[in-house]
């Protein structure tokens, strides 16, 4: 499933006859990184897609989920079910899943479970345009958060402007999982 949303920046880039050099110097990323996503052996951050579509003019969902619409205002996601499937790991250290049926009309948040691996090595901060809240469902997380480290625990929750510095990294000897809602408005 992950190789999608590089098919969709491909398709994009291509489409506004940009080269990867050129994204890659808007989007501060790596030429080799940005190839991984499009090849789909690599699977770009929630930050690194608000980001992307920003640069190739689309919308934050229609980029992870594609162009497709849906007409009801309501989407209910049962149990074990995922309407994008689980996303790889990313460079930020976690992997991730949709919550949610893409292309709800109205869409301006997107919901994810993101499970670190307390292994992983840290990743660099980053920054996106929008908000996150953060939900920690199990284990404990670091949140980096504008120069400040944070210890966030089961049942703990933040609320950040993510145009400034942030990473989450897992903490312990098991891996943690938070909920994320992301508005990328």
């Amino acid at each position: 499933m992950r190789k999608y949303i590089g098919e969709r920046v491909q398709k994009l880039r291509e489409a506004q006859g940009l080269t990867r050099q050129e994204v890659c110097k808007l989007a501060g990323l790596e030429l080799s990184q940005l190839q991984a996503y499009e090849e789909g052996t690599a699977v770009p951050s929630v930050g690194v897609v608000i980001n992307l579509s920003r640069i190739l003019g689309s919308k934050f969902e229609g980029l992870l989920h594609g162009g497709g619409t849906v007409t009801d205002a309501l989407t209910i996601c049962r149990s074990g079910e995922s309407y994008a499937g689980q996303q790889g790991d990313t460079e930020q250290g976690y992997a991730y899943g949709t919550l949610t049926r893409p292309g709800t009309v109205g869409h301006v948040m997107e919901p994810f479970m993101l499970t670190f691996d307390p292994q992983a090595p840290k990743s660099p901060p980053i920054t996106h345009d929008g908000q996150e809240f953060v939900y920690v469902v199990e284990g404990t997380i670091e949140l980096f958060y504008d120069g400040k480290n944070y210890r966030l625990e089961k049942g703990d929750s933040a609320y950040l402007d993510a145009s400034r510095s942030h990473r989450f990294h897992g903490l312990g000897e098991k891996q943690a999982q938070i909920l994320a809602v992301v508005s990328s408005i």
